[in-house]
């Protein structure tokens, strides 16, 4: 059995041979359109900044039928283009009957993925089955409850939330993903580039990026260049012009600098996907963990674990879990859903949370200058509360507000919020699952964008807490 990683920073096709799985080709979603041919993979790739004009590098993401811009005699639409590349990668296992495994990042429209289906089958590769590109990454060994994937495409930055369902079928689920345009391997390689030919204009008066053909030097010395500086603090980058021979002495510190601002954004997908009270367990490609620092970066986030998946991971989970995705041709349908079993994390379940340290515990919920007292009986926050025995009724017109929005209740010495919305609660911007604790200075926003509550603290003439 085959299987295709459908992401275009590197697809690849791997085989399981019994208990193995070998990768069998590995190559960039490239292409340049030439009059006779389409050039793809690894060849496009080294001639991307000497042909720009007749690059395409998005054909996968934007897969469709529409006539491209710049149109080849045997290319017209960026399907044709796709189907170029998987004729090479797939074309050699024509007589193979049983089929190929497609592992696909989230993100496709309905209509997309017919036609990804049309354009495999078309390379007399029948496909056997579809799933969820990040699902099948994190299948390999035990889910916690809920882990997030963070891969990078050419154009974009994707994560991807993962969470563990119950009941009859258990197993792992993607629930949701962002993407981050702009924030993928080309965006940020392309920053890079830039900041280190700057440099070497600076002390040599020699410009990189001047001519196409050390443009492309440049770009194709610099993931060589990547990988050294994940191991040492300086290096000493060499280029050759003419014949002299051009160095350069770059530190780790500056190019972590120059990529800062695509890392902020990748920290942002991150945090934002959060769950208030919980702990990130984070999935990361070897694609984000070669960019140097980056790792770093992600750990300054509170409470995340990261872990590097290995190499070709959802390929290699679409063939572990074979059994669970394939489908008959007239039954292919996208897996969102496996059965991994959950990790044994060997954290004790409590019916309730701590108590919080009375310093720390709020005493009342602030809203447009009045604030109202957080005891025993639960206080409901919404816009249509009449009837509750204790109720914060918010303005109706209001966007993103349920009618009863969620209740903060103190118990057993803490004060916690439950989400009962349509829309979501949010504690200092990450997300509520079922209710979490709250402490002085919290900002509870309700809804998107919602409103905003503060919690505060009053205390008596002597400091303590008016509880």
């Amino acid at each position: 059995m085959l299987a295709l990683e459908l992401i275009d920073a590197a697809l690849v096709v791997a085989r399981k041979h019994g208990d193995n799985v070998d990768v069998i080709a590995d190559a960039p979603g490239v292409a340049l359109l030439e009059d006779q041919t389409t050039v793809t993979g690894l060849d496009a790739l080294q001639r991307l900044r000497v042909k720009p004009l007749l690059a395409n590098t998005n054909f996968w993401r934007g897969l469709s039928t529409q006539p491209l811009t710049r149109p080849s005699r045997v290319a017209g639409t960026t399907a044709d283009v796709a189907f170029a590349q998987a004729e090479t990668l797939l074309g050699r296992f024509k007589q193979d009957n049983e089929g190929v495994l497609l592992a696909v990042p989230a993100g496709y429209s309905r209509e997309q993925l017919g036609l990804l289906l049309g354009v495999i089958n078309e390379t007399g590769v029948r496909v056997a089955g579809l799933v969820d590109a990040a699902l099948a990454a994190c299948s390999l060994e035990p889910a916690p409850a809920r882990v997030l994937h963070l891969d990078l495409e050419l154009h974009q930055a994707l994560l991807t939330v993962l969470e563990y369902s119950g009941g009859e079928y258990p197993g792992l689920k993607r629930s949701r993903y962002e993407i981050a345009l702009r924030h993928g391997l080309l965006g940020i390689h392309q920053t890079l580039a830039q900041f280190i030919a700057e440099n070497f204009v600076r002390k040599t008066r020699f410009d990189p990026l001047h001519e196409a053909a050390s443009e492309q030097r440049l770009v194709d010395q610099l993931p060589a260049w990547l990988s050294e500086l994940q191991q040492a603090e300086t290096i000493t980058l060499s280029f050759q012009f003419g014949d002299r021979e051009l160095q350069l002495e770059m530190e780790r510190a500056q190019l972590i600098a120059a990529a800062e601002p695509h890392y902020l954004e990748l920290l942002r997908l991150v945090q934002n996907a959060r769950v208030a009270g919980m702990p990130i367990e984070l999935r990361v490609s070897q694609r984000v963990a070669a960019l140097p620092g980056l790792l770093d970066r992600l750990r300054t986030l509170r409470d995340c674990t990261i872990q590097v998946l290995p190499p070709a991971a959802a390929a290699w989970g679409a063939l572990q879990y074979e059994t669970s995705i394939r489908r008959g041709a007239d039954a292919l349908a996208l897996i969102y859903q496996l059965p991994v079993p959950r990790a044994d994390t060997g954290e004790v379940q409590t019916s309730d949370v701590e108590s919080t340290p009375p310093q720390l515990r709020p005493t009342h919920v602030l809203f447009q200058g009045r604030a109202w007292s957080i005891t025993a009986q639960p206080l409901t926050i919404g816009w249509a509360v009449e009837g509750r025995p204790r109720a914060l009724t918010l303005p109706s017109a209001l966007p993103g507000i349920s009618r009863a929005h969620c209740t903060v209740v103190r118990r057993n010495g803490a004060v916690m919020v439950e989400d009962h919305s349509t829309y979501g609660s949010f504690v200092n911007d990450e997300k509520v699952s079922g209710r979490t604790a709250l402490t002085v200075g919290d900002r509870l926003r309700l809804g998107s964008p919602g409103i905003t509550l503060e919690l505060i603290q009053l205390v008596n003439d002597d400091g303590a807490p008016q509880d």
